[in-house]
């Protein structure tokens, strides 16, 4: 499993957030975060901004190196 960055939302309102252990499927215009079998966002594509895999090093920070 994966970590992810996502920016997702509409005019009125944007969200930034981080998604530790999860991967990401997309379907008929979703695109959806599980973690283990469990669908924890689901958001129509046409709403999501930026969708990024965080490598792990950079997710620790400078002091981890």
């Amino acid at each position: 499993m994966a970590t992810y960055r996502m920016v997702y939302g509409d005019d009125e309102q944007v969200v930034r957030e981080t998604f530790h252990s999860v991967t990401v499927e997309r379907e008929d215009g979703w695109t959806v975060l599980f973690r283990g079998d469990e669908a924890i966002l689901r958001v129509q594509d046409a709403h999501v901004h930026a969708l990024d895999r965080v490598d792990p090093v950079q997710d620790e920070g400078p002091a981890a190196r």
